[in-house]
């Protein structure tokens, strides 16, 4: 699973909407969208189909776009699983680039991730991965 993070000067009303009619005009469905603003730079995480259209397009558009391998792990949806998770890399080093959940069903959670190393980084979640 890949996705796209792309990069824009905050508070630029039209964005998500400039991005989806580019998107839409070289037929790319997106799959998932989210985006947030910390008042510097917006930030929209996306996973699209035809990816490497997806990609094209944006960069066609002029946004700056960052590919990203994802890794998906699953849960146990109770307190204290993520911070397990999240500290085996600690002593390894690994920073993450991102994570979310991304569903929550029958007490169990699933979540995407990227890191700096996603090789050494699936390692040491195999006994969670999706």
């Amino acid at each position: 699973m890949k996705q796209i993070t792309i990069i824009t000067p905050a508070d630029r009303p039209g964005t998500v909407a400039d991005i989806a009619e580019r998107l839409a005009a070289r037929n790319v469905n997106i799959v998932e969208i989210q985006a947030s603003d910390d008042h510097v730079h917006g930030v929209i995480f996306l996973e699209a189909e035809p990816y490497d259209e997806a990609l094209r397009a944006l960069a066609d558009a002029g946004y700056h776009a960052i590919s990203e391998e994802l890794i998906a792990i699953r849960l146990k949806d109770e307190p204290g699983a993520l911070a397990k998770v999240a500290a085996r890399f600690r002593e390894p080093q690994i920073n993450i680039h991102s994570m979310r959940f991304v569903r929550r069903d029958g007490g169990w959670a699933t979540v995407i991730l990227s890191t700096n190393d996603n090789e050494r980084a699936r390692t040491l979640l195999a006994d969670c991965l999706v």
